[in-house]
């Protein structure tokens, strides 16, 4: 069952028991929303006034049947149920809306906008049932998580004896989990006399298909939805003679069948200190039916048999761990994938991030272990020209509160420009081989859904290697060029919004950053720190719809006796980028690290460079037919097909913070050189223009058409084509 073209809802078996799952087909990614011992088939999507989940058939006796290592599989009846997907497994509400007796109830799926329909044999024949759906919000229960163990609206007594267990004095944390009473009124809708094997959705127009058995035949029909027998309910499905003789039977087993024994066995039970008023529950779940007074047998008697007690030789086992690959992605990329800080190149470029190579191929393992609260990534990254390689490697611990985790990066980069023609003129003439190697400690820990804290503890260290050169043989004897960093990096992130469709977003989202980084080695420096605070703040307004604003401000300063210095101009991921060479950086300044100033559309890099940037984004993002069209796009071009407007202003510049000032053009080589203030918005340049988005063989492309704000529309327009999400 499908809920968009990148949602797949299934059921499938996974480690011997059958479940139900969420497959993203563009990521390739795979949400287990049941786990446990019963069989979930038939899922399907639904959505109810107050109240989406989805519909699915299971043998469990209830929604809130035990989900234990020990609980034994059942055999009940198959039922439908409905849960809700987007909550977590360990909290997740199951709501039975059915309660057959003698038949199954199978493939449910919603009916209309109130209603949901199933097929049964209750009367004997296969036949369409509905049920009318109804919900209201029953309160919250509170959850306490103290150490491994979570609790939910425990006694004020287990409370403290945990408390007491872990030596807390209070819980690490308290959530809340908000709670429905469910109901559901079911009743036939059709009385055949062949029958019904099947039934799925047809389409958004109130039609369903159904599969009729007559004879040795199969037939397949598409109907449409009967409101008629919906709003009378007044279909009689008759009980065939065998299901009269089945529930003939159900009422003699529970009406005075066993009288004949029952003095006998309530004076056996007295005798043993038991329960003598019949209702006595039993203890632990077993797969066979539970015994009556006339069988019941005490413990004792069963070691007058000489049968041994069945719990005797059983043990508990430690858990042991499991690893299961968990996707593996082979494809194109040219993201930045740990840092954006590159060693500083003298002002050359254009500047790529990711390394010196616009489009490369990548492939990407992950693992992850079956609780998922342990993960391992690798994978690596060759450029077009099988040099320039990235390798990574990554492992999460996200089993407590406080997530820890390990980084190795690893980058190569030929023919980096690092060196200074005046400064080292032999050096800067040979060509060269930069490795890059990061090793990181990344911690998070999170103040609630939305906010989080996370900080970074890193080493760098960048070695320049020169290359041989059969017509200047000492480049054998160069000495490397080695920069050695010691690393540090906090994050405040604030992320409270919702994505409905494909690069659309809803809500408030922003992260603010320091980074402290200190050179280890201080040969040939002129100093040892760097400082850079920063900030990016995205807020998404709704208009109509899928039809949404987006307005961007981020910033970046950066002081210290060796800079950061921030390029201005461009797009994130754009394919063959320019740059402006003329515009060179302030000499007198000393840099350690570049980066780049996005998006500034309508200029290509380097419209100005500093050691402070500031940049604000507005776009109007508007999918076409997700808005405009109230049924499903199998395409996937056609559905993230998106158009918009944007206008982008931005400034960077060298010194203080307060010396923002409009940036110059800068045109010509020295000692000729023309410098032109741009058009903009006071101490900003700014651009406008138009572009598109959408999804081609699976990558989201851009393409974007920007001028700058000297005129209306005046000249050719400055192209960026480009991959990635959102700005």
């Amino acid at each position: 069952f499908m809920r968009d073209e990148n949602t797949l809802l299934l059921s499938a078996v996974k480690n011997g028991q059958s479940d139900i799952f969420i497959y993203k087909i563009n990521d390739q990614s795979v949400t287990q929303v049941t786990n446990d011992v019963y069989n979930d088939i038939d899922p399907s999507f639904a959505a109810f006034p107050n109240k989406t989940g989805i519909l699915f058939s299971s043998n469990r006796p209830s929604g809130n049947a035990p989900k234990g290592d020990t609980v034994i599989p059942s055999r009940f009846r198959y039922n439908v149920f409905l849960t809700d997907p987007n909550v977590k497994s360990d909290f997740r509400q199951i709501t039975q809306l059915t309660n057959m007796k003698l038949a199954d109830a199978r493939f449910p799926l919603q009916y209309n906008v109130n209603h949901f329909t199933f097929v049964s044999e209750e009367n004997g024949i296969g036949n369409r049932y509905a049920g009318f759906f109804s919900t209201r919000r029953a309160g919250l229960d509170t959850l306490y998580l103290i150490g491994d163990e979570i609790l939910r609206n425990p006694p004020r007594k287990d409370l403290d004896s945990t408390l007491k267990a872990w030596e807390r004095s209070e819980p690490d944390s308290i959530g809340y989990v908000s709670i429905t009473r469910d109901s559901a009124y079911t009743f036939p809708l059709t009385n055949y006399q062949s029958g019904l094997q099947e039934t799925r959705g047809a389409g958004d127009n109130n039609l369903v298909s159904e599969v009729r058995r007559e004879g040795d035949l199969k037939f397949l029909y598409k109907l449409r939805i009967d409101e008629n027998a919906l709003r009378r309910r007044n279909v009689n499905a008759r009980p065939t003679e065998y299901v009269k003789r089945l529930q003939e039977q159900e009422r003699a087993a529970k009406g005075q069948a066993i009288l004949y024994d029952t003095e006998r066995g309530r004076e056996k039970l007295a005798a043993a200190g038991g329960d003598t008023s019949g209702n006595k529950k039993d203890l632990f779940q077993t797969e066979f039916e539970p015994d009556t007074l006339a069988t019941a047998l005490t413990s004792q008697e069963i070691q007058e048999f000489g049968k041994p007690n069945p719990l005797a030789q059983s043990r508990i086992f430690d858990y042991r761990r499991r690893f299961a690959s968990e996707y593996l992605v082979a494809g194109f990329n040219n993201q930045v994938l740990v840092n954006r800080f590159q060693p500083y190149a003298n002002g050359a470029g254009p500047i790529n991030l990711n390394n010196a190579d616009i489009f490369n191929g990548i492939i990407r393992l992950g693992t992850s272990e079956l609780m998922e609260d342990m993960k391992f990534t690798g994978g690596f990254r060759i450029a077009t020209n099988l040099q320039d390689v990235d390798y990574l490697v990554q492992f999460q611990n996200l089993r407590r509160r406080l997530d820890w985790g390990l980084t190795y990066y690893r980058s190569t980069l030929n023919n980096f420009p690092i060196y200074n023609f005046n400064d080292d003129p032999i050096k800067a003439s040979l060509t060269n081989k930069l490795f890059s190697n990061l090793y990181q400690v990344n911690l998070a820990w999170p103040i609630d859904e939305v906010r989080s804290f996370r900080a970074t503890v890193g080493y760098r260290n960048d070695r320049v290697v020169i290359k041989t050169n059969a017509n200047y043989p000492p480049a054998l004897r160069l000495p490397d060029t080695v920069m050695n960093y010691g690393l540090i990096r906090l994050e405040w992130v604030h992320d409270n919004t919702l994505n409905p469709v494909l690069n659309i977003w809803n809500g408030l989202r922003y992260k603010l950053w320091v980074d402290v980084n200190g050179k280890l080695n201080n040969e040939n420096s002129n100093g040892r720190y760097t400082f850079n605070v920063g900030g990016d703040l995205r807020y998404y307004y709704p208009i109509y719809r899928n039809f949404i604003w987006a307005g961007r401000a981020a910033f970046d300063m950066s002081w210290g006796t060796q800079k950061i210095i921030y390029y201005l101009g461009g797009v994130d991921g754009w394919i063959s980028p320019r740059f402006n060479q003329n515009n060179r950086p302030a000499p007198d300044a000393s840099y350690a690290f570049q980066s780049l100033a996005l998006n500034m559309r309508g200029f290509v890099q380097n419209v100005a460079n500093g050691n402070n940037a500031v940049v604000l984004n507005s776009e109007f993002r508007l999918p076409i037919f997700t808005t405009f069209f109230n049924r499903p796009v199998n395409n996937a071009f056609l559905r993230n097909f998106q158009l918009v407007q944007f206008i982008d202003l931005g400034s960077a510049w060298n010194g203080r913070f307060n010396g923002i000032a409009r940036p110059q053009v800068t045109y010509g080589q020295p000692p000729l050189q023309l410098a032109v203030k741009t058009g903009g918005v006071g101490p900003f340049v700014g651009g406008y223009g138009f572009g598109a988005r959408s999804t081609l063989l699976g990558y989201f492309l851009r393409v974007d058409a920007g001028w700058p704000m000297g005129g209306f529309f005046t000249g050719k327009p400055v192209w960026y084509f480009a991959m990635g999400l959102d700005f």
